[in-house]
């Protein structure tokens, strides 16, 4: 097993040079997307930070904190969530942050069935979901049957926190417990002005790619790429790249995309308007703006749609 070296970040952090972090070792970042359930709204350095960390080829994911608001309703805190990604590839997945006083009081079984709200609603969606804790909610709030169905990652950190990572520090978590170790909340790295959490990956980020249960079709994915979601062969790491270690086929991918974008008469539109291959008010995206993506002129297209129905 390697051990990979990441961050964790949020708008704390400002402004982050990503190409420095890039550049310092760090290959993966796991960032603050919204702000907890009582008012879900989006982390203002969140999209900065997903797509400058994409660009230098940092495996991105997401934490979501669970506290009171979330225990009153953990369906809208997930459904929140998920519009703010958007159906965003995240390479190091959704991790449920378990460290709320106000959560540990509601006991071991409350915890256990909110891990499983959230972690189906997130599965369901295609994402990988892991647990973020410390050491003691690990051993006294953590049900067995948690530590079988989801991966950990343990924060525990030493008296004297220099922010230096030690192999054999008899703070660090076995294998058996966790894949990922939060080992200082003091961390300098290059490229970010303030201090931040530092972590190590014990068995490699791409196994927890590996591990993401639900893949969208084909043709979802060409959409997404469509929607500048999945890079381009000038990012890094490139759509290829990116498409492949997500266990999709880049050329099916990438044929049905350059099918979409290939210009085609007003008549071969209209006739794959009404077989649905264009979506419809309702579909994400919708029907316009769909063709509107692809240089259709959708008023145009549809009112001839709406001739042939008569």
């Amino acid at each position: 097993m390697s051990a990979i070296l990441g961050i964790d970040v949020s708008h704390y952090q400002g402004s982050i040079d990503w190409a420095k972090v890039s550049g310092s070792g760090k290959k993966f970042a796991i960032m603050k997307c919204m702000y907890e359930a009582q008012s879900h709204r989006l982390d203002e350095t969140f999209n900065y930070n997903y797509e400058n960390a994409g660009k230098f080829g940092i495996s991105r994911g997401v934490y979501i904190f669970i506290a009171s608001a979330s225990i009153k309703d953990p369906k809208g805190d997930a459904i929140a969530l998920l519009a703010h990604l958007n159906g965003r590839p995240l390479e190091y997945g959704i991790w449920l942050d378990f460290e709320s006083d106000v959560l540990a009081r509601q006991g071991k079984d409350k915890i256990r069935e909110l891990a499983y709200l959230y972690g189906n609603a997130f599965r369901d969606a295609g994402y990988y979901c892991g647990i973020y804790c410390n050491k003691y909610w690990y051993d006294t709030l953590i049900h067995d049957d948690l530590k079988d169905d989801f991966d950990f990652w343990i924060a525990r950190y030493p008296k004297n926190d220099t922010g230096e990572y030690n192999a054999f520090s008899s703070l660090k978590p076995s294998y058996k417990t966790a894949v990922a170790w939060q080992y200082s909340s003091k961390g300098k790295v290059d490229g970010i002005n303030t201090p931040c959490d530092l972590d190590v990956d014990f068995d490699g980020v791409i196994h927890l790619i590996a591990q993401t249960p639900t893949k969208k079709t084909n043709r979802e994915i060409a959409i997404e790429v469509l929607q500048g979601k999945w890079g381009s062969k000038n990012t890094n790491p490139s759509r290829q790249k990116l498409l492949t270690m997500e266990g999709y086929n880049y050329a099916e991918i990438q044929k049905l995309v350059n099918d979409y974008l290939k210009k085609k008469d007003d008549k071969t539109i209209v006739k794959e308007v009404l077989e649905g291959k264009w979506g419809s008010k309702n579909t994400r995206p919708t029907r316009e703006e769909l063709l509107t993506l692809c240089g259709y002129d959708y008023k145009k297209i549809q009112k001839l749609v709406n001739d042939w129905l008569g």
